[in-house]
C-alpha cells in the first residue's frame, strides 16, 4: 500500500514520532494502492473497448468510411434510427458498403463507440424513473424509437480515422510524393475513373521514388489507395475527393500562395 502525506511534504512525518505521541500514524494520509488499481482497471478496460471499435472499422475495408460517417454524424446529434437510416444510405461512402445501415448501427453499438437510447414519441430521452411502476406494456407503448449518439470511445475512433490525423502524415512519410498526392487530390475535385488516374500518373519520375533503377515503378493505383484509406477520396461510380479531404486540400493550396 502506498501512503502520501496529505498537504504536506512525506518526509516530514515521522512514524515513530506519531506512536510516541499515540496519534493515529495514518490519519494524515491518503490510501493511493486500491484507488490507482480501480483507475488502472478502468483505463484499461476503456483502451480495450478503443481498440476493439478501431479493430472494426479495420477490419471492414469497403464499410470503414460509412462507418467513420455515422460516428460523425452521431457526434453533435442525436439520430432516431429510421432518420439516421435514411441519412446513412443518402451518403456517398454508402455505395461501397456491404451492409444495410441497421447492422452497420448495430456493429457499432456492439463495440459501444454508439449508444441506442430509448426515446418517446416526441423525441425525448425516456428516463428510468420514467419507468417506474409501468407494467411492460406500458413501457411498449412509451418507448417510440431508440435514438444513436457518439460515445466517447466512439470519439478516440473519430480522432483515429480522421483524414486530417492520417492524410498529412502519409503525404509527409515520402516528400518525394507529397506534390503528386496534392494534384491527385486536385485532380480529383471532379469525380474520375481509376483509369483517368492512370493517365494522370502513368509514366511519371515519381513512380520510380525510392526504388532501383532495374526495379518495376510503383502502380498508380498505390496512390489512391493510400488516399483512400486516409479517408481523403472515395469511390461513387468514379473516385472523387471527401469533404474532409477537400477540407485539407484548401488548407495546403492557401499555405501555398503565401
Amino acid at each position: 500500500m502506498v501512503l502520501v502525506a496529505n498537504g504536506g511534504d512525506q518526509s516530514s512525518f515521522s512514524t515513530a514520532d506519531s506512536q510516541e505521541n499515540g496519534s493515529d500514524t495514518t490519519s494524515g494520509f491518503i490510501e493511493l494502492s486500491e484507488l490507482d488499481e480501480e483507475a488502472l482497471d478502468e483505463t484499461a478496460a476503456f483502451q480495450a473497448k478503443v481498440l476493439g471499435a478501431i479493430d472494426l472499422l479495420q477490419a471492414n475495408n469497403l464499410n470503414r468510411m460509412i462507418l467513420y460517417g455515422i460516428l460523425r454524424a452521431c457526434e453533435d446529434k442525436q439520430w432516431p434510427l429510421h432518420e439516421l437510416e435514411d441519412y446513412i444510405q443518402e451518403q456517398p461512402d454508402y455505395a461501397s458498403a456491404t451492409q444495410p445501415p441497421y447492422f452497420l448501427i448495430s456493429w457499432l453499438v456492439e463495440r459501444e463507440a454508439l449508444d441506442a437510447l430509448e426515446i418517446d414519441q416526441e423525441g425525448n430521452l425516456i428516463t428510468s424513473d420514467m419507468k417506474e411502476g409501468l407494467s411492460e406494456d406500458e413501457i411498449d407503448d412509451l418507448v417510440a424509437d431508440l435514438a444513436f449518439s457518439t460515445t466517447e470511445v466512439g470519439r478516440m475512433v473519430i480522432e483515429e480515422f480522421s483524414p486530417a490525423s492520417r492524410l498529412i502524415p502519409l503525404m509527409q512519410s515520402v516528400p518525394d510524393r507529397y506534390d503528386t498526392y496534392v494534384e491527385v487530390l486536385e485532380f480529383l475535385q471532379e469525380k474520375h475513373s481509376y483509369l483517368e488516374v492512370d493517365r494522370l500518373l502513368r509514366g511519371r519520375d515519381v513512380l520510380m521514388s525510392g526504388r532501383e533503377a532495374n526495379d518495376r515503378p510503383m502502380q498508380p493505383s498505390v496512390f489512391v489507395d493510400k488516399l483512400a484509406q486516409a479517408g481523403s477520396i472515395s469511390f461513387n461510380n468514379g473516385w472523387v475527393i471527401t469533404k474532409e479531404g477537400k477540407e485539407i486540400l484548401d488548407t495546403i493550396l492557401k499555405e501555398r500562395e503565401k
